[in-house]
């Protein structure tokens, strides 16, 4: 997950929006919506300062950075645990410093810390396996990639290299999802975006027991269709037709509602949904991302794009997102639907409205570049 900031139009774009019409422009009160059910966790009731939510939303703190050179970065859920990696200051994300480590840290719903690993490399993704009782993380989205598979009974830790490294695209590995039992994997830092190369691959690791191998799935030179309607206020003239993908940035993944494998391109401000991934039925569609709605522009980078699943039993759903200021934050409210699309951007956490690409600012840091400095990762948890 790249680090991508701009702070011109943005930033006073969602200042005057967030003032406008969620919580006002004073201190932010926080009001939070109380969650039912007497097995969902409260929320922490301080006001989180330099920060301003929707109506309906409330912003609290989940859980510090153990240290303050330790940024939280992917964050997966895995039975009643919450695992957090964590990034530090000054990492190479290209694997050329062999000694640098990072932490993957479990903690449950109240912020209590459970579990610590330790994995090699700059840690970029991570994928909970129920399926096998293991944690992936995927480490070096630059180069020279590092997978480890954590044993959760045991706590054991088996590192894998490619077995073909340089990678056929030229940079590392990113993000991972689990789709019918193939893991398909991001191909970060394409050093020929848009060409042959791929930008998303399957994983299997090899026979050898050393080492994995990886097969094209996306091509970064594919079609796709543009599902984007309108462009500058005015109607996509390439609206319902195929267009070239072009990918510089692919980052983070995810499964929506329909089964589809969806591909954040971060740099590149787009969602490419993949139908039917792997298969001979494989289709793409493409999604460009604006901020507020396309009149307003530019076209806004997110990281992780997260679906509101079922509700659970007690009928509440909470929402926990990493930030590079070394917290980790909760939302409470009352308008997670299931279905719902939020996304991780810049200093805000929004609201995706999947027909347009249009993004909504939910919660937002204000006046300050440490508050919600850069939203990562971003999960929920259904109770």
């Amino acid at each position: 997950m790249r680090v991508l900031r701009t702070n011109s139009i943005p930033a006073i774009a969602v200042s005057l929006v967030l003032c406008a019409l969620l919580s006002g422009c004073g201190a932010n009160k926080n009001n939070l919506p109380l969650p039912s059910g007497t097995a969902v966790p409260q929320p922490d009731a301080t006001p989180v300062a330099n920060t301003r939510t929707a109506t309906g939303y409330g912003l609290s703190v989940f859980v510090n950075a153990p240290l303050s050179t330790m940024h939280p970065d992917s964050i997966v859920l895995f039975g009643a645990t919450v695992y957090i990696g964590y990034q530090n200051t000054g990492d190479v994300k290209d694997g050329s410093n062999p000694a640098l480590t990072n932490m993957v840290i479990g903690y449950d719903f109240q912020g209590n810390q459970k579990a610590s690993y330790t994995v090699p490399g700059h840690n970029d993704g991570l994928l909970a396996r129920p399926d096998l009782n293991q944690l992936w993380a995927m480490s070096n989205e630059d180069g020279n990639p590092i997978l480890t598979i954590i044993n959760l009974a045991t706590g054991s830790q088996t590192s894998y290299p490619p077995t073909v490294n340089p990678t056929a695209h030229g940079g590392g590995f990113d993000d991972m999802q689990l789709i019918n039992g193939v893991v398909y994997v991001s191909a970060s830092n394409p050093s020929t975006p848009g060409g042959p190369a791929p930008t998303v691959v399957s994983l299997t690791l090899n026979p050898n027991g050393t080492t994995f191998d990886v097969a094209p799935v996306l091509a970064g030179n594919a079609m796709a269709l543009d599902i984007t309607p309108s462009i500058g206020g005015s109607p996509n003239p390439t609206y319902n037709t195929m267009v070239p993908l072009v990918l510089s940035d692919p980052d983070s993944e995810e499964t929506d509602p329909s089964g589809n494998l969806v591909l954040d391109s971060q740099a590149d401000a787009r969602l490419v949904f993949i139908n039917n991934p792997g298969t001979p039925n494989q289709t793409a569609s493409v999604l460009i991302l604006t901020l507020f709605n396309d009149k307003d522009g530019p076209n806004t980078p997110v990281d992780d794009t997260r679906f509101v699943p079922k509700a659970g039993p007690q009928g509440t759903t909470i929402m926990l997102f990493t930030d590079a200021n070394n917290t980790t934050y909760r939302i409470d409210s009352q308008f997670f639907a299931p279905g719902d699309a939020y996304s991780c951007a810049q200093g805000q956490v929004l609201k995706l409205d999947k027909s347009t690409g249009h993004l909504t600012p939910i919660a937002a840091g204000v006046g300050n570049p440490s508050a919600l400095h850069d939203p990562h990762g971003m999960l929920f948890i259904a109770f």
